[in-house]
């Protein structure tokens, strides 16, 4: 069986630029979780020529088909049924990210049990306003859209999904009958249901079938995909799940906890017995087991060792690479360099474009000066090097193995193996400088 995702709206209620189905939820566009849904059937989606190159890009396994006049969804389905070769098909709006595998496949099984014309998916809603109702005659049903609808039909709790299973040959036959005698003036694909002459409806549950038009609604299924990401990790500790951000393809290992405010994003991964604390960003990043990420760190594109420890307030720019037992600490800066194991930079340091060995100790205000205006360079630290507070390395240099860096030393050549270096103006106290300053100012003031 084939399906089809109906996505060529113009999303005018949504409020953007962007079409509705290409917003993102949780790391993913929405259109991209009714893929999701139908992955184990070939699929065809019908865009608009505005984000056919935006769906091809995201969808580079499924048909894409044109609908070049915007009036309808019947008119939609008419763009790709000609490109469907087996003998029924699934069709979808692309705006239902909810919609589970399960439904798809509980309906599936019912139409070959059953082979009617069209079953539909139905489902229950306490305010089912924006939903086109199913009205039950003798003879089958009628699906009313809500702008077509009197008092009477909206008071009807059970509504349309959007998501029918039809015989291809009674889809191609019926399309060609559907009028456009309704209040937007469109071809509506739910009047298939009345030139159906056999029709089943399956109720599943109405959280799955939640649409979006709007950017409430947006928020509102938001928070269900986040709750049903969050619900994959029975091993995972969430202090509060109602505040964790976690993106779809986020892996995390067991025994990790997860503190509030925090946000994993991209294809972020967390190793076992971790902890994320509060407010903490991690976004395409690999961060090994044993690991301690302290409140309010930022990660990016890097990489973190077994059994390291974060911040507070740490931020890894992309293209670091953190080895085991490394501690950087708060207001540290790390940027496309390697931290090697058992390194420690443990405040208000910024290391760019370098490369520490195993076991250095950098200081205090440390930083390494890596761009000339219009070069990043270097820098180069062996293991075991001492870098004292205050110092300034100054790119392109090399500090070999067990050297010593004496604090406030502003470091502008190579230094050898077991050295110290320290560049100090010469210390000079001046005995009662302060009080002749003090009178002279006093008396300036005064003229």
């Amino acid at each position: 069986m084939e399906a089809v995702i109906l996505a060529a709206g113009k999303s005018k209620r949504i409020k953007s630029k962007l079409s509705k189905v290409l917003h993102y939820i949780c790391g993913k566009p929405v259109i991209f979780y009714v893929v999701e849904a139908l992955k184990s059937y070939k699929t065809h989606i019908v865009v608009n020529n505005n984000i056919a190159e935006n769906i091809r890009k995201e969808f580079s396994d499924v048909e894409v088909h044109i609908q070049e006049k915007l009036n309808g969804t019947a008119s939609a389905l008419k763009s790709a049924i000609p490109f469907i070769n087996d003998s029924s098909f699934i069709a979808a709006n692309g705006d239902t990210p909810l919609i589970r595998k399960e439904d798809i496949d509980m309906a599936k099984e019912i139409f070959e049990k059953k082979h009617p014309d069209c079953l539909v998916l139905t489902a229950r809603l306490d305010n089912p306003h924006g939903y086109g109702r199913i009205i039950r005659k003798e003879n089958g049903i009628e699906i009313i859209e809500e702008k077509d609808a009197d008092e009477n039909i909206k008071q009807v709790k059970e509504v349309n999904t959007g998501i029918y299973v039809l015989k291809t040959d009674f889809a191609k036959s019926a399309l060609m009958h559907i009028m456009n005698n309704n209040a937007n003036g469109e071809y509506y694909l739910t009047d298939i249901a009345k030139l159906a002459d056999r029709i089943e409806t399956v109720e599943v549950d109405a959280e799955n079938i939640l649409g979006i038009n709007t950017r409430k609604q947006l928020t509102v299924v938001r928070k269900k995909i986040q709750e049903r990401i969050i619900d994959k990790f029975d091993d995972v500790t969430f202090i509060d799940p109602d505040s964790t951000y976690i993106n779809y393809d986020v892996k995390i290992g067991s025994d990790t906890i997860i503190f509030p405010n925090v946000s994993l994003r991209g294809l972020t991964s967390i190793g076992k017995q971790c902890i994320i604390d509060t407010g903490s960003v991690i976004e395409n990043s690999a961060i090994g087991e044993n690991v301690h990420i302290k409140p309010y760190s930022v990660i990016e594109n890097s990489v973190v060792g077994n059994s390291a420890q974060i911040g507070p307030f740490a931020h890894l720019r992309p293209l670091s690479e953190i080895k085991d037992e490394v501690r950087i600490g708060n207001f540290v800066e790390v940027k496309k360099s390697v931290v090697g194991r058992g390194s420690k930079a443990s405040h208000l340091t910024y290391i760019g474009d370098a490369q520490l060995g195993e076991d250095v100790n950098v200081g205090c205000g440390t930083i390494t000066c890596n761009y000339d205006g219009y070069r990043k360079n270097r820098t180069i630290i062996g293991d075991r090097v001492f870098i004292g507070s205050d110092v300034q390395l100054v790119a392109p240099v090399e500090i070999e193995h067990d050297a010593l860096i004496a604090a406030g030393t502003t470091v502008t050549k190579n230094v050898d193996a077991y050295s110290l270096t320290l560049s100090r103006v010469p210390q000079v106290n001046k005995k009662n400088w302060v009080k002749k300053y003090r009178k002279d100012m006093e008396r300036k003031m005064k003229k």
